[in-house]
């Protein structure tokens, strides 16, 4: 038995967080690859099948964009990573790079999956706005809502030009003018890269790996639309649908075990369990055709109901249709058949973020389950970069210090005057006075006979007298407090380390990882 600690990205800037620790990588990569041997004959000829697809694919699509993609090769191990073609924070895009240097150090061929089988929704930059108040700004691209990457059309010029434009305004308040020059030099990258690619995913991709560019950046892509269209995965895809039942069992049994695990308490976390309506039995793909990306179903005849209802799917298609590549359908994987298929039949060691390497312990259980095998090692990976805007980032403890200077000003003044600076000495004197007086005043009101009454008048006659002269002090005191808690309401904005990939260079980030 295995005990997993919660990974969290790391807090500190410019901290790299690899788990394992990255010089065990290489180890665990010649391990996963000499357990294949272990294997039953039908996983490993699949997965040879397989990796002879997606090398050519990857290859293709690479190039295709206008990368500059090396042979892999022969026999080659390969590394896998993947993320959906957004504007990710530094924390994704740092995988990529650590994957490169695995490559180098293995001899290995690396390969980033593209998930462009996921939904866009809507495609652009958070970005710090230092107004008032200060804030995240989202510039926006392009807004495809329900469609997916591969599903959604190249951004037109004007709106590549508007995504600029809005950008800019947004960043030219920052104190670091490079900051505007990575977002420019990215926009470049997107013009160049609208010519060049066919959907959504692919100019996001292209326009990425050109922004890299000045770091050497030479591992090959390969799109999760593609994948799902290699003989390899849809034979892999007909035989979990023709066991829809059974694989419905595992999956769910690993996600009630995970959740028990973990004190996961929702029921959609990491995801929902897969249903059963009748004799529909849910399969954990996507269906994408026509624009449209559908919940898959199957009966015991092989018919296929879609969406969330388990509908007919008025096209008659059958799983055995599916396997046959019909039509324009895709069967894509969903986040555990992906992570299942490329780390059994794609590659030798995958790099996840830390959500990924949450979810995965759920494709772990599902391995050793469903295949009785025991599942390849993977490795975790983010990191922290915080944006150089030069602004001081107030803590709870100054603006207690403050709150706690401005109570005594306003209470106890006297116990304040040697804290504070006169502008001359009959302001000195004159406090100093009356901080005597008081402390007189004090002593007497404390004797048994004396006139209380009179007394306290006199010290509320002194408390007044002291609070006007240090009236500025006590004003300047607020302003300053009220000041703290403002620039303490943005530490948030000040401190996010989710701002896109394009605000750096990529140096930066290659640098962290050698």
């Amino acid at each position: 038995m295995s005990v997993h600690r919660k990974i969290a990205p790391p807090e500190g800037h410019g901290e790299v967080l690899c788990d394992p620790p990255y010089p065990t990588w290489h180890e665990h990569l010649t391990a996963n690859r000499a357990a294949v041997g272990t294997w039953p004959a039908a996983l490993r000829e699949r997965r040879t099948a397989a990796r002879e697809e997606f090398l050519a694919l990857a290859q293709t699509y690479t190039r295709a964009l206008g990368i500059d993609a090396p042979e892999p090769a022969p026999d080659a191990p390969i590394v896998l990573t993947g993320h959906q073609p957004e504007l990710y924070h530094p924390g994704v895009w740092v995988k990529v790079f650590l994957l490169q240097r695995l490559a180098e150090d293995a001899g290995a061929t690396a390969v980033d999956l593209v998930v462009d089988t996921d939904r866009a929704g809507a495609v652009g930059a958070r970005l710090p706005w230092l107004g008032a108040p200060v804030e995240v700004r989202t510039v926006v691209l392009a807004q495809p809502g329900d469609a997916t990457f591969a599903q959604s059309p190249v951004p037109d010029d004007a709106q590549r030009a508007d995504f600029r434009e809005r950008g800019a305004e947004v960043l030219e308040r920052l104190p670091a003018p490079a900051l505007s020059h990575h977002f420019g030099a990215y926009c470049d990258a997107l013009d160049a890269a609208a010519s060049r690619a066919d959907d959504l995913g692919g100019m996001l991709t292209a326009a990425r790996r050109a922004f890299e560019t000045p770091a050497g950046s030479w591992y090959l892509q390969a799109p999760v639309s593609g994948v799902a269209k290699l003989a390899a995965y849809r034979a892999w895809a007909l035989d979990v649908l023709s066991d829809a039942a059974r694989f419905r069992e595992v999956m769910n049994d690993a996600l009630r075990s995970y959740r028990a695990r973990t004190g996961t308490r929702s029921a959609a976390q990491p995801f929902p369990d897969l249903e059963q309506r009748g004799d529909r039995v849910e399969v954990p793909f996507w269906l994408l055709r026509d624009g449209t990306r559908e919940r898959v179903w199957v009966d015991a005849h092989g018919a296929l109901y879609l969406g969330e209802g388990a509908a007919p799917d008025p096209a008659g298609t059958t799983v055995r249709d599916l396997g046959s590549r019909a039509g324009d359908a895709v069967l894509a994987p969903k986040a555990i058949t992906l992570t299942l298929f490329a780390r059994l039949f794609l590659g030798d060691y995958f790099i996840h973020g830390t959500g990924g390497g949450r979810y995965d312990r759920v494709t772990d259980a599902v391995i050793r389950a469903y295949y009785g095998i025991e599942p390849p090692r993977f490795a975790i990976a983010s990191m922290t970069l915080l944006l150089p805007l030069g602004a001081h980032v107030v803590t709870d403890e100054e603006v207690a210090a403050l709150t706690q200077r401005l109570n005594r000003l306003e209470h106890n003044p006297d116990a304040m005057l040697d804290e504070l600076e006169f502008d001359d000495d009959a302001e000195y004197a004159r406090a100093h006075e009356l901080a005597d007086r008081k402390a007189r005043l004090v002593r007497e009101i404390a004797a048994p006979d004396a006139d209380k009454k009179s007394i306290g008048a006199e010290i509320r006659e002194v408390n007044g007298a002291l609070a006007a002269l240090l009236e500025p002090v006590v004003r300047e005191t607020r302003a300053a407090l009220e000041r703290a808690r403002a620039a303490q309401a943005a530490s948030d904005v000040l401190t996010d380390r989710t701002y896109p990939f394009c605000l750096w260079d990529p140096r930066e980030v290659a640098d962290k990882v050698r």
